[in-house]
Protein backbone atom coordinates (compact mmCIF):
# COMPACT_ATOMS: atom_id res chain seq x y z
CA UNK A 1 0.00 0.00 0.00
CA UNK A 2 1.66 2.86 -1.30
CA UNK A 3 1.83 6.70 0.43
CA UNK A 4 2.46 9.81 -1.86
CA UNK A 5 5.01 11.98 -1.07
CA UNK A 6 2.89 14.56 0.29
CA UNK A 7 1.31 12.20 2.66
CA UNK A 8 4.06 11.29 4.18
CA UNK A 9 5.64 14.55 4.18
CA UNK A 10 2.56 15.38 6.21
CA UNK A 11 3.36 12.61 9.34
CA UNK A 12 4.51 14.01 12.33
CA UNK A 13 7.69 12.82 13.60
CA UNK A 14 6.31 11.21 16.77
CA UNK A 15 3.69 8.99 14.80
CA UNK A 16 6.45 7.62 12.27
CA UNK A 17 8.30 7.14 15.49
CA UNK A 18 6.05 4.98 16.96
CA UNK A 19 5.05 3.42 13.90
CA UNK A 20 8.93 2.79 12.90
CA UNK A 21 9.26 1.32 16.87
CA UNK A 22 5.86 -1.16 16.38
CA UNK A 23 7.60 -2.92 13.03
CA UNK A 24 10.69 -3.41 14.86
CA UNK A 25 8.47 -5.05 17.84
CA UNK A 26 7.25 -7.06 14.98
CA UNK A 27 10.58 -7.73 13.57
CA UNK A 28 11.90 -9.22 17.23
CA UNK A 29 8.91 -11.11 17.25
CA UNK A 30 10.33 -12.83 14.18
CA UNK A 31 13.48 -13.23 16.01
CA UNK A 32 12.06 -15.29 18.91
CA UNK A 33 9.91 -17.62 15.94
CA UNK A 34 13.17 -18.26 14.23
CA UNK A 35 15.15 -18.86 17.52
CA UNK A 36 12.54 -21.59 18.06
CA UNK A 37 12.47 -23.09 14.69
CA UNK A 38 16.28 -23.89 14.81
CA UNK A 39 16.44 -24.83 18.28
CA UNK A 40 18.20 -22.12 20.36
CA UNK A 41 16.23 -21.57 23.06
CA UNK A 42 16.69 -25.50 23.99
CA UNK A 43 20.49 -24.87 24.13
CA UNK A 44 19.78 -22.75 27.03
CA UNK A 45 17.53 -24.76 29.54
CA UNK A 46 20.65 -23.91 31.19
CA UNK A 47 22.40 -20.72 31.98
CA UNK A 48 25.44 -20.05 29.78
CA UNK A 49 27.75 -18.06 27.88
CA UNK A 50 27.94 -16.84 24.34
CA UNK A 51 30.70 -19.08 24.70
CA UNK A 52 29.09 -21.78 26.15
CA UNK A 53 25.75 -21.38 24.11
CA UNK A 54 28.44 -21.15 20.86
CA UNK A 55 29.70 -24.58 21.58
CA UNK A 56 26.10 -26.32 22.46
CA UNK A 57 24.76 -25.17 19.76
CA UNK A 58 27.80 -25.56 17.31
CA UNK A 59 28.38 -22.47 16.01
CA UNK A 60 31.37 -21.30 13.83
CA UNK A 61 34.09 -19.43 15.47
CA UNK A 62 33.80 -16.58 13.14
CA UNK A 63 30.02 -15.85 14.07
CA UNK A 64 30.74 -16.39 17.67
CA UNK A 65 30.32 -12.55 18.20
CA UNK A 66 27.30 -12.69 16.30
CA UNK A 67 25.64 -15.30 18.53
CA UNK A 68 26.49 -12.75 21.30
CA UNK A 69 24.07 -10.14 19.16
CA UNK A 70 21.10 -13.17 18.77
CA UNK A 71 21.18 -13.97 22.49
CA UNK A 72 21.25 -10.16 23.42
CA UNK A 73 18.32 -9.52 20.50
CA UNK A 74 16.39 -12.48 22.74
CA UNK A 75 17.04 -10.73 25.86
CA UNK A 76 15.71 -7.74 24.88
CA UNK A 77 12.19 -9.24 23.66
CA UNK A 78 12.09 -11.07 27.01
CA UNK A 79 12.47 -14.74 25.54
CA UNK A 80 16.21 -15.21 27.29
CA UNK A 81 16.79 -13.60 30.73
CA UNK A 82 20.80 -12.38 31.33
CA UNK A 83 22.71 -12.94 34.19
CA UNK A 84 24.66 -9.89 36.19
CA UNK A 85 27.59 -11.62 36.61
CA UNK A 86 31.04 -11.32 34.26
CA UNK A 87 30.92 -12.65 31.44
CA UNK A 88 26.78 -13.23 31.29
CA UNK A 89 25.16 -15.92 31.27
CA UNK A 90 21.94 -16.63 29.41
CA UNK A 91 18.60 -18.70 30.39
CA UNK A 92 15.46 -19.28 28.09
CA UNK A 93 12.84 -16.95 30.27
CA UNK A 94 10.14 -19.93 31.15
CA UNK A 95 7.29 -17.07 31.76
CA UNK A 96 7.18 -15.36 27.96
CA UNK A 97 4.94 -15.19 26.27
CA UNK A 98 5.19 -13.76 22.46
CA UNK A 99 2.78 -11.11 21.05
CA UNK A 100 -0.18 -11.86 20.70
CA UNK A 101 -1.18 -8.52 18.54
CA UNK A 102 0.44 -5.64 16.93
CA UNK A 103 -1.27 -2.25 15.69
CA UNK A 104 -1.33 -3.44 12.11
CA UNK A 105 -2.47 1.14 10.96
CA UNK A 106 1.30 1.59 12.61
CA UNK A 107 3.05 -1.53 10.46
CA UNK A 108 1.51 0.13 7.45
CA UNK A 109 2.45 3.55 8.36
CA UNK A 110 6.04 2.33 8.56
CA UNK A 111 5.71 -0.65 6.04
CA UNK A 112 3.22 -0.10 3.43
CA UNK A 113 2.01 -3.78 4.27
CA UNK A 114 -1.17 -4.09 5.74
CA UNK A 115 -0.31 -6.39 8.53
CA UNK A 116 1.80 -7.62 10.81
CA UNK A 117 1.18 -11.54 8.69
CA UNK A 118 1.92 -9.74 5.69
CA UNK A 119 5.45 -9.18 6.14
CA UNK A 120 6.22 -12.35 5.57
CA UNK A 121 9.75 -11.84 7.31
CA UNK A 122 10.22 -15.37 8.86
CA UNK A 123 12.62 -16.93 6.27
CA UNK A 124 14.38 -13.61 6.50
CA UNK A 125 15.14 -14.08 9.99
CA UNK A 126 15.33 -17.49 9.53
CA UNK A 127 18.18 -17.27 7.47
CA UNK A 128 20.01 -14.71 10.44
CA UNK A 129 20.02 -17.88 12.76
CA UNK A 130 20.73 -20.51 10.72
CA UNK A 131 23.25 -19.06 9.62
CA UNK A 132 25.45 -19.16 12.71
CA UNK A 133 26.33 -22.76 12.14
CA UNK A 134 27.51 -22.28 8.76
CA UNK A 135 30.99 -20.72 7.32
CA UNK A 136 29.80 -18.46 4.65
CA UNK A 137 30.25 -14.87 4.01
CA UNK A 138 28.02 -11.92 5.31
CA UNK A 139 25.32 -10.98 3.24
CA UNK A 140 26.39 -9.03 0.15
CA UNK A 141 24.93 -5.77 -0.05
CA UNK A 142 27.69 -3.91 -1.82
CA UNK A 143 27.14 -1.16 -4.34
CA UNK A 144 27.28 -2.53 -7.24
CA UNK A 145 24.94 -3.30 -10.19
CA UNK A 146 23.54 -6.69 -8.55
CA UNK A 147 22.45 -4.99 -5.54
CA UNK A 148 20.31 -2.28 -6.96
CA UNK A 149 17.22 -3.59 -6.50
CA UNK A 150 17.68 -4.81 -3.15
CA UNK A 151 18.72 -0.84 -1.96
CA UNK A 152 15.62 0.50 -3.90
CA UNK A 153 13.24 -1.85 -1.96
CA UNK A 154 14.88 -0.66 1.20
CA UNK A 155 14.88 2.82 0.62
CA UNK A 156 11.50 3.08 -0.36
CA UNK A 157 10.21 1.71 2.82
CA UNK A 158 7.97 4.22 3.99
CA UNK A 159 9.92 4.70 7.12
CA UNK A 160 12.89 5.45 5.39
CA UNK A 161 10.98 7.22 2.47
CA UNK A 162 9.86 9.40 5.43
CA UNK A 163 13.04 10.48 6.73
CA UNK A 164 14.82 11.46 3.16
CA UNK A 165 11.36 13.26 2.33
CA UNK A 166 11.76 15.53 5.72
CA UNK A 167 15.45 16.00 4.24
CA UNK A 168 14.32 17.17 1.07
CA UNK A 169 11.73 19.59 1.91
CA UNK A 170 14.68 20.65 4.49
CA UNK A 171 17.03 21.37 1.52
CA UNK A 172 14.23 23.15 -0.87
CA UNK A 173 13.44 25.95 1.74
CA UNK A 174 17.31 26.57 1.70
CA UNK A 175 17.97 27.41 -1.40
CA UNK A 176 18.04 26.48 -5.42
CA UNK A 177 21.61 24.56 -5.47
CA UNK A 178 21.33 21.50 -4.00
CA UNK A 179 23.31 18.35 -3.50
CA UNK A 180 22.56 14.64 -2.40
CA UNK A 181 25.06 13.05 -1.16
CA UNK A 182 26.25 9.04 -1.67
CA UNK A 183 22.74 9.52 -4.00
CA UNK A 184 22.14 5.80 -4.76
CA UNK A 185 20.52 4.90 -7.77
CA UNK A 186 18.84 8.44 -7.54
CA UNK A 187 15.58 8.32 -5.19
CA UNK A 188 16.63 11.51 -3.85
CA UNK A 189 17.75 13.14 -6.43
CA UNK A 190 13.96 12.04 -7.86
CA UNK A 191 12.38 13.69 -5.02
CA UNK A 192 14.12 16.99 -5.07
CA UNK A 193 13.44 17.46 -8.44
CA UNK A 194 9.78 16.82 -7.85
CA UNK A 195 9.95 19.54 -4.36
CA UNK A 196 11.29 22.06 -7.03
CA UNK A 197 9.26 21.50 -9.84
CA UNK A 198 8.37 25.27 -9.88
CA UNK A 199 11.92 26.56 -9.79
CA UNK A 200 13.62 26.53 -13.29
CA UNK A 201 16.81 28.02 -11.80
CA UNK A 202 17.68 24.91 -9.22
CA UNK A 203 20.15 22.41 -9.86
CA UNK A 204 20.69 19.59 -8.02
CA UNK A 205 24.06 17.47 -8.30
CA UNK A 206 24.59 13.60 -7.07
CA UNK A 207 27.93 12.62 -5.60
CA UNK A 208 27.71 8.51 -5.63
CA UNK A 209 30.88 6.21 -5.07
CA UNK A 210 29.36 3.55 -6.81
CA UNK A 211 29.45 3.65 -10.70
CA UNK A 212 27.01 1.23 -11.02
CA UNK A 213 24.63 3.68 -8.54
CA UNK A 214 25.92 6.35 -10.60
CA UNK A 215 25.36 5.17 -14.34
CA UNK A 216 21.44 3.98 -12.19
CA UNK A 217 20.97 7.41 -11.51
CA UNK A 218 22.31 8.78 -14.76
CA UNK A 219 19.21 6.82 -16.16
CA UNK A 220 16.72 6.96 -13.71
CA UNK A 221 16.90 11.36 -14.07
CA UNK A 222 18.06 10.89 -17.59
CA UNK A 223 14.39 13.16 -18.46
CA UNK A 224 15.55 16.11 -15.96
CA UNK A 225 18.07 18.42 -17.24
CA UNK A 226 18.76 20.12 -13.56
CA UNK A 227 19.75 16.72 -12.14
CA UNK A 228 23.66 16.21 -12.67
CA UNK A 229 25.34 13.03 -11.03
CA UNK A 230 29.46 12.17 -10.11
CA UNK A 231 31.41 9.70 -8.64
CA UNK A 232 33.12 10.99 -5.83
CA UNK A 233 34.25 9.43 -2.83
CA UNK A 234 32.99 11.44 0.70
CA UNK A 235 36.22 9.74 2.34
CA UNK A 236 38.17 12.06 0.16
CA UNK A 237 38.13 15.73 -0.27
CA UNK A 238 35.80 16.54 -3.16
CA UNK A 239 37.86 18.59 -4.50
CA UNK A 240 36.84 18.35 -8.20
CA UNK A 241 33.76 20.39 -6.60
CA UNK A 242 35.62 23.36 -5.11
CA UNK A 243 34.50 27.17 -6.48
CA UNK A 244 30.99 25.69 -6.18
CA UNK A 245 28.96 27.57 -3.32
CA UNK A 246 25.74 24.67 -2.39
CA UNK A 247 22.82 26.16 -0.36
CA UNK A 248 21.98 22.90 1.12
CA UNK A 249 22.88 19.18 1.24
CA UNK A 250 21.55 15.57 2.10
CA UNK A 251 23.37 12.61 3.21
CA UNK A 252 20.81 9.78 3.87
CA UNK A 253 21.45 6.18 5.27
CA UNK A 254 25.11 6.16 4.61
CA UNK A 255 26.25 8.18 7.54
CA UNK A 256 27.09 5.14 9.05
CA UNK A 257 29.29 3.80 6.52
CA UNK A 258 31.59 5.79 6.71
CA UNK A 259 34.85 5.10 8.41
CA UNK A 260 36.23 8.48 8.77
CA UNK A 261 33.18 11.19 8.85
CA UNK A 262 35.72 14.11 9.52
CA UNK A 263 36.80 14.13 5.70
CA UNK A 264 32.81 14.93 5.27
CA UNK A 265 32.46 17.16 7.44
CA UNK A 266 35.58 19.35 5.99
CA UNK A 267 34.10 18.92 2.18
CA UNK A 268 31.04 20.62 3.31
CA UNK A 269 32.46 23.32 5.48
CA UNK A 270 33.98 24.36 2.04
CA UNK A 271 31.29 23.73 0.30
CA UNK A 272 28.06 25.15 1.80
CA UNK A 273 27.28 28.84 2.00
CA UNK A 274 27.29 30.46 5.34
CA UNK A 275 23.57 29.44 6.45
CA UNK A 276 23.26 26.79 4.58
CA UNK A 277 21.86 23.44 5.48
CA UNK A 278 23.31 19.93 5.47
CA UNK A 279 20.90 16.91 6.44
CA UNK A 280 21.93 13.70 7.99
CA UNK A 281 18.84 10.90 7.87
CA UNK A 282 18.73 7.40 9.07
CA UNK A 283 22.13 7.68 10.63
CA UNK A 284 22.70 5.17 12.76
CA UNK A 285 23.55 7.18 16.06
CA UNK A 286 21.65 6.06 18.86
CA UNK A 287 22.97 3.89 21.88
CA UNK A 288 20.07 2.14 24.27
CA UNK A 289 16.78 2.18 21.86
CA UNK A 290 14.60 -0.88 21.97
CA UNK A 291 15.80 -1.92 18.68
CA UNK A 292 19.82 -1.38 18.95
CA UNK A 293 20.19 -5.04 19.21
CA UNK A 294 18.00 -5.55 16.40
CA UNK A 295 19.66 -3.34 14.06
CA UNK A 296 23.11 -4.55 15.11
CA UNK A 297 22.51 -8.36 14.53
CA UNK A 298 21.40 -7.27 10.93
CA UNK A 299 24.31 -4.95 10.08
CA UNK A 300 26.52 -7.70 11.59
CA UNK A 301 25.43 -10.28 9.00
CA UNK A 302 26.12 -7.28 6.02
CA UNK A 303 28.78 -6.51 4.13
CA UNK A 304 29.59 -3.35 3.75
CA UNK A 305 30.48 -2.61 7.94
CA UNK A 306 28.20 0.03 9.78
CA UNK A 307 30.46 2.10 11.82
CA UNK A 308 27.29 2.94 14.80
CA UNK A 309 28.30 6.93 15.55
CA UNK A 310 26.75 8.25 18.89
CA UNK A 311 24.65 11.58 18.91
CA UNK A 312 27.31 13.46 20.62
CA UNK A 313 30.03 12.30 18.37
CA UNK A 314 27.59 13.44 15.59
CA UNK A 315 27.08 16.96 16.89
CA UNK A 316 30.98 16.98 17.91
CA UNK A 317 32.20 16.32 14.40
CA UNK A 318 29.75 19.01 12.80
CA UNK A 319 30.44 21.60 15.52
CA UNK A 320 34.62 21.00 14.80
CA UNK A 321 33.34 21.83 11.13
CA UNK A 322 31.22 25.10 12.05
CA UNK A 323 27.93 23.41 11.84
CA UNK A 324 25.16 24.12 14.36
CA UNK A 325 22.33 21.36 15.41
CA UNK A 326 18.88 23.48 14.63
CA UNK A 327 16.62 20.09 14.63
CA UNK A 328 16.58 16.51 15.38
CA UNK A 329 13.99 13.20 15.70
CA UNK A 330 14.83 9.98 16.01
CA UNK A 331 13.25 6.73 14.28
CA UNK A 332 14.68 4.42 16.98
CA UNK A 333 18.56 3.70 16.90
CA UNK A 334 18.05 6.25 13.81
CA UNK A 335 19.11 9.97 14.16
CA UNK A 336 17.36 12.50 11.96
CA UNK A 337 19.40 16.01 12.13
CA UNK A 338 19.82 19.14 10.45
CA UNK A 339 22.73 21.35 10.20
CA UNK A 340 23.04 25.16 9.75
CA UNK A 341 26.52 26.12 9.00
CA UNK A 342 28.25 29.13 10.91
CA UNK A 343 29.51 32.21 9.64
CA UNK A 344 29.31 35.98 8.09
CA UNK A 345 25.19 36.04 7.07
CA UNK A 346 24.47 33.10 8.81
CA UNK A 347 20.87 32.86 9.66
Amino acid sequence: MDFTDNELAGVAPDRMAAAYMEYRRSCYDFIYRAAVANQILDHLDKPATVEEFATRKGVVPSKVDVAGLLLDALVRCGAVSRSQEQPPRFTTSSDYAPSSSFDNELIRLATGKRSYEELGYSDSFGRVVASLTCEEKPALAGFDASNIALWDQGMQLPYYRYSRIQAVDTLVSAGSSLLDLASGSGLGLLELAQRTAAYGDTTLLGVEISPDFVRAAEERTASNPRIRVVQGDLERPLSFLDGYNFDGAMLVGAYHYLSNPAIMWESMACLLRSGGVLCLAMAFSRTGSYDQELVKLRYAQRHPVAHARGRSEVITAAMASGFELEREFWLGCFGWYAFRKQGPGAE
